[in-house]
Formats: C-alpha cells, sequence, structure tokens
C-alpha cells in the first residue's frame, strides 16, 4: 500500500527454510490436535477414530442380526455358544486428506511495520499445518495460486513428504494477480475425495465471487478453513502524512494522498468487507479467522487451533 513505511527485519522474508520449521514453534503447536467438527464418510479431520460403525480394522462391538444384514458379518463362534445371531461391527480408522491452500498474488508481500510480509506469514502457517497433519500421521497436500494454479503437491502422509512441502514454498515467489475465487472453482473440481481445504489468503476479494467459490467445496462437502491475514497497517491505517500507495499486483498504479482524507472511508469499506467475509463464512458453515501479522505467528496459530479443540469439545 505504500513506500514510505519502516521495515522491521528480525526475521527477514528470505530466511533460510529451516526458518519455517522453527522447534520452538513446533514444540508449541504439535501439543494441540487440529481438530475439524465435520465426521466423513472415509475420513474424520485431525481424529483416526471414525463415529460411524461400518468393516473396518478395529472391532466395536456384537449386535443382534436382523433379516438384510449381511451374513458374512455373522459371529459364528458366538452362535455356537449363545445359540443367537449376532453381527460384528468394527469401527472405521480413518486419515485426514488436508489440502493447504496458499494464496501467492501480489497483494500478499506487502509488508508494513511487521516483521513478515502476508506472505512470508502465510508460508510459516502453512508449513507449522503441514507440519501438524503429518505429525498426526494423516496426509496433506498444498496448492499455491494467484491468477495460475502455480503448485498442486498431492496429499502424502509419508514424514519425509514434509521436505516436498518446504520446498515448494521455499521456491514459490508471489507477485501476480489474484483471480482466487475463479481458481477455487478448478480447485474444487481437481480434489475427488472429500477432505479439510485451508485457504491462507488475505482474500481481497468480492464477497459475492467468493461465497460461489466456497459454496463449491461445501456442495462436495469438504469442510473448509479460511485464514485471513493481514497487516496492521490494513486493519488500522496508521498513516498521517502524505503517502505513495501502489497496487502490489499492478505496480503501475500509484496515488499519492493524503490519509486524513480517506482514513475514515477506508475503514468503512474495510468494516464492510470484513462483514461480508464473516457473514459468508456463517452461512456455508466455514471456520473463519483473522490474523494480524503484527502478532507472533505461532502464538496466534496456537491459539486459533486451541479454541477449535474447545469448541469441539463443548
Amino acid at each position: 500500500m505504500t513506500a514510505a513505511q519502516s521495515r522491521i527485519n528480525a526475521l527477514p522474508d528470505n530466511a533460510s527454510p529451516t526458518a519455517l520449521l522453527d522447534p520452538k514453534v513446533l514444540a508449541k503447536i504439535s501439543r494441540l490436535d487440529m481438530v475439524a467438527r465435520q465426521v466423513m464418510d472415509g475420513y474424520v479431520q485431525g481424529m483416526h477414530k471414525s463415529k460411524h460403525i461400518d468393516f473396518a480394522i478395529d472391532f466395536a462391538q456384537h449386535r443382534q442380526y436382523v433379516p438384510g444384514d449381511d451374513v458374512k458379518r455373522i459371529d459364528w463362534r458366538l452362535l455356537a455358544k449363545s445359540d443367537r445371531y449376532y453381527i460384528k461391527q468394527y469401527e472405521v480408522t480413518t486419515n485426514l486428506r488436508a489440502y493447504i491452500i496458499l494464496d501467492c498474488s501480489g497483494s500478499m508481500t506487502y509488508r508494513g511495520r511487521a516483521a513478515l510480509s502476508k506472505y512470508r506469514y502465510g508460508q510459516f502457517m502453512a508449513a507449522s499445518l503441514a507440519y501438524l497433519t503429518l505429525h498426526q500421521q494423516d496426509s496433506v497436500g498444498l496448492i499455491t495460486a494467484d491468477n495460475l494454479i502455480r503448485d498442486f503437491v498431492p496429499p502424502r502422509s509419508t514424514p519425509s513428504h514434509l521436505i516436498n512441502i518446504i520446498n515448494t514454498l521455499e521456491q514459490r515467489q508471489a507477485g501476480g494477480e489474484s483471480q482466487l475465487t475463479v481458481l477455487l472453482h478448478d480447485i474444487a473440481q481437481q480434489i475427488t475425495h472429500r477432505g479439510l481445504v485451508i485457504i491462507i489468503s488475505d482474500f481481497f476479494e468480492n464477497p459475492d465471487a467468493l461465497i460461489s467459490a466456497l459454496h463449491h467445496f461445501r456442495h462436495r462437502r469438504h469442510e473448509v478453513l479460511m485464514l485471513h491475514v493481514m497487516d496492521d497497517d490494513e486493519l488500522n491505517f496508521p498513516f498521517r502524512k502524505w503517502t505513495l500507495f501502489q497496487n502490489m499486483e499492478l505496480p503501475q498504479h500509484r496515488l499519492r494522498l493524503d490519509p486524513a482524507l480517506m482514513r475514515r472511508q477506508y475503514l468503512d469499506n474495510l468494516r464492510k468487507h470484513l462483514t461480508a467475509l464473516r457473514r459468508t463464512a456463517a452461512e456455508l458453515n466455514i471456520s473463519y479467522s483473522l490474523f494480524n501479522t503484527s502478532n507472533p505467528f505461532d502464538d496466534a496459530l496456537s491459539q486459533y487451533l486451541a479454541n477449535r479443540m474447545r469448541g469441539r469439545r463443548a
């Protein structure tokens, strides 16, 4: 938004790959379960036991046979002992299949007074969530997108898969023009198995177009998390002096303005935009959370996951 902001370089955007997996951060979030609230056929988000009773590995219980039951499921040994027909029921052991979608459009490169740009903040979140998912022995994939789908790393559950995700995150630079709402439709078509879709973006999108794209995921019965990343400058508009504002996706578009003349209108428009996003999420039963890059990402992410755990247990 502006070229006249001071920069804090405590953790620069060009930090080494290992910075995405800081041991202190991982130690903090690895104690938390990424719990989803929707139990699905074939998958249980963040947990390893399904509430569905069906064929699987782990025996659950017996129930009395009723006409129409598959005779292959009769416990013949129990029949010999009790002279009654009982069916074996099993508890399905399933794995989460998570897809992390990271917005790599130009607007994500903005960094005001925070230590990290929105994109770098999103990279850290994506790496941490990938680690956590694999730590739970679930599978995770990564998708990066701006005006095109730049990377599509299919979900895997092997520990070595984390290196693929980290390398992809590190190699992908942000900078393109955003067409996220269009691409979300394409991504929804490509994800054939129901799972958990985590979207990390600044969501500078038309709310009406976004609700259509998100509805596509919900129609396919995916669970969706919207992790909204914004810089403190964007949230509070602290500018006081004449400032040069630049479109991060179309750099040739620049305006030098007096912030005092536009501050009220900007904040009012932002409030309406955030309200529309929250309303969209509520209507579609999507989890939405706003992250300010001025807050350490590990603290913010840990708190978010803890809140989700408490919400499920309530």
